[in-house]
C-alpha cells in the first residue's frame, strides 16, 4: 500500500516539476495568458499541485503514521495527523500545510478573467510547490529511517 502511494506520489511531482520550470522559465505578464498554450501550461501545474498536495495529506501522512505505528486509527482527524508530524519533527511547522491549503483554495476559487489574481496565484503556487515537495521529501526520509522494510 505504502509503495504505491509513494510511486504515485514520485510520478505527480515529475508533472509538476516539468511544468514548474516550464513557468520558471516564463515571464508572466498581463499578455502571458494571449497564448492559450500558457492557460493550459498553468492549469496542468495547478492541478498536478492540488492533486500531489491531496494524497500527500489524504494518503500519505497517515498511512506512514500508521504503518510506524504512530497512529492506530487513520480516521484520526488531519489536524491530530499534523500535530503528530509536526511533533515527530516532518513537519517543520503546521503553518507550512495550512499555508498550501490556502493556496489551493485560492486556484480553487480564483476567477479566469482576472488576470492579476491569476499572476498572484501562479506566484503562490510556484513558492507553494518548492514547500510541498520539501514536506514531501521530509515524510520520505523518515519513513526509510524508520522502517527497515522499505525499499
Amino acid at each position: 500500500m505504502i509503495t504505491s502511494i509513494f510511486k504515485i506520489c514520485d510520478e505527480m511531482i515529475k508533472s509538476c516539476d516539468i511544468d514548474y520550470g516550464d513557468l520558471k522559465s516564463q515571464n508572466i505578464k498581463n499578455d502571458f495568458f494571449e497564448d492559450y498554450t500558457n492557460t493550459r501550461l498553468v492549469n496542468s501545474f495547478f492541478f498536478n499541485f492540488a492533486k500531489l498536495q491531496d494524497k500527500i495529506g489524504a494518503k500519505l501522512f497517515r498511512q506512514v503514521l500508521y504503518d510506524l505505528k504512530e497512529i492506530d486509527d487513520k480516521n484520526l482527524p488531519m489536524i491530530d495527523i499534523l500535530n503528530i508530524l509536526e511533533k515527530l519533527e516532518i513537519l517543520e511547522d503546521l503553518k507550512d500545510w495550512d499555508t498550501l491549503r490556502e493556496i489551493r483554495n485560492s486556484l480553487a476559487h480564483e476567477y479566469p478573467f482576472d488576470i492579476e489574481e491569476r499572476i498572484e496565484n501562479i506566484k503562490l503556487a510556484i513558492d507553494g510547490y518548492k514547500t510541498l515537495k520539501e514536506i514531501y521529501k521530509g515524510i520520505v526520509n523518515f519513513y526509510q529511517k524508520n522502517n527497515t522494510l522499505f525499499k
